[in-house]
Formats: structure tokens, sequence, C-alpha cells
């Protein structure tokens, strides 16, 4: 009998993302056999909207206390004081979404663990998701070679699964992250939208696996 399937919808320049990791984390290792869990890269900053972080720098630095406050996470000094501070990093949610895509293609059950280890890169260590080469210490941790993953981040391949993911959340009529996805019985119930504690989220995933409730999602 095929498990369900957790879909973590969630974008790599999302704030609110990099605060519910740690709950993603701990449902995937409280649930992993009964679910299975796949990533989805949302697109939260494409097209019109890619551009210096200044024009979205206010914005962050106000969300930051109440992020830290009601998810626990800490930001990194490199992120607050150089990507912000500076404000000339363009944000774009593309490169990301690429490297996520090709970790996906060689690691199926790690694709949590590299959606999150490449939102460290970003939020604690203020490193430049555009550049191809802050992806590279993960692919060789990985086993993947440098030649390797370059030729991979250039191929059309992983820019269109990366583009086709954004497709699919925004025919979800997803367009706030996090969001959570369950499919069950070919049917899809949006489980969340927007963070949430590990105890709120697994109440309610439990009730939904017990078949007890669930709003169903347009397929």
């Amino acid at each position: 009998m095929q498990k369900p399937v957790f879909y973590y919808v969630y974008d790599g320049l999302c704030g609110w993302c990099f605060g519910f990791a740690p709950v993603v984390a701990k449902v995937q290792a409280a649930f992993h056999d009964k679910l299975s869990f796949e990533v989805l890269s949302g697109g939260m900053i494409t097209g019109t909207r890619v551009g210096p972080i200044k024009e979205m720098a206010g914005y962050i630095k106000n969300a930051v206390p109440r992020l830290k406050q009601v998810t626990g996470i800490t930001f990194g000094d490199a992120y607050l004081n150089e990507v912000l501070e500076n404000g000339t990093y363009i944000s774009n949610s593309l490169p990301p979404a690429i490297a996520l895509a090709i970790f996906k293609e060689q690691f199926p059950d790690r694709q949590v663990h590299f959606a999150h280890s490449i939102q460290n890169l970003h939020f604690l260590e203020g490193k430049d998701l555009n550049n191809v080469n802050v992806y590279l210490p993960l692919a060789e941790a990985a086993g993947i070679s440098e030649a390797d993953f370059r030729a991979k981040f250039n191929d059309v391949k992983y820019r269109e699964a990366a583009e086709k993911e954004f497709q699919l959340v925004q025919n979800w009529g997803i367009d706030g992250f996090p969001a959570v996805v369950i499919e069950k019985d070919e049917q899809l119930y949006l489980l969340s939208q927007g963070y949430q504690s590990y105890e709120d989220l697994t109440s309610t995933l439990n009730q939904l696996l017990e078949g007890k409730i669930g709003q169903k999602e347009n397929s």
C-alpha cells in the first residue's frame, strides 16, 4: 500500500520556511514510517519580483524579531549585517530551486535535509544563492563532483524541473509559504499554510491520517 505523501512547500528565500525547518525535520523523524516526504519549491520571488534585497530589507528586518520569538530560530550575523545591510543581493528563487532539483534527483530520501541546508547557506552564512560555488561544499559532501554539479546547475533540465514545481504550487492555489499538503488516497489536502508548531501540525496530521478531518485541495 502506497504511503500518503507529505509535501513541504517552501522557498529557499523564505524566512518563515527557515523557521519552520526544524518542525519539518522533526515531523519526518517521527512519521517516516507512515509518510513519504517531498519538498516543492514555491517560486516566491520570480519574474518581475526579482531584484535587490534592499527593496524588502525593511520588511524583513521588522519581521525578524517576531520570527525569532515564534519559531526560536536565529539568523546569522552574516545575513543580518551583510546581506540585509548591504542591500545589493539579488533575490531570485530560481537558483536555489535548481540546486534543490539536482539534490532531489540523486537523493530523493534526503530532500528535506538539502532544502534546510540550502537555507542555512543563506540565512546563517549569508551566502549568495545565485552563485553555483556556494552549493559545492554540499554537493561534494554528498558525493557529487564539482564538475557534475556545475554542469547540472547550468542544464536546462533542472531549470525546467524547478519551474515545473513553481507551476504546480501555483496550480494548487498556494501563494504563501511555508505550506504543507498531504496526498492521501489520490486526494490532496491543505494541512497548513504559514508557520505551525510541531504539536499543532502533528495534531492535525494525525487526525487527517485517521480519516477524521481534512480540507480537500483542488487536484
